[in-house]
């Protein structure tokens, strides 16, 4: 039997305008999903992203979106139930003094989906 791996894949689209307008916008998404290797990951990967790119008409101009990149890929292990995805740093949107006291018991969280 193969031991099999679960995987997290970051795809990123270009959805693009023909003529002057070009890259109108990035589509993101994440997917998980099971795999022999990391290689083969990979390729599961770039075959998500090619099967979600589209083709459409925006009044006279045609629109695609085009994979653009595998952002991440990460093996997660065989248990996700164990997992811990850091997500990195972020700048602050504003000040907040060294006094400041947060209340994450009283922010009910948004959902992801």
């Amino acid at each position: 039997m193969t031991n099999l791996n679960w995987y997290y894949a970051h795809l990123r689209w270009a959805v693009m305008v023909e003529g002057k307008e070009g890259l109108r916008h990035w589509v993101e998404s994440v997917h998980m999903f099971r795999s022999e290797s990391y290689d083969m990951a990979f390729r599961q990967a770039l075959e998500i992203g090619y099967r979600n790119e589209r083709s459409w008409k925006d009044g006279r101009r045609l629109v695609v979106q085009r994979l653009a990149a595998v952002v991440t890929l990460d093996c997660l292990g065989d248990d996700p139930r164990q997992l811990q995805v850091d997500l990195g740093h972020r700048k602050p949107e504003a000040h907040l003094p060294f006094e400041h006291v947060f209340d994450p018991e009283g922010v009910e969280p948004a959902p992801f989906f």
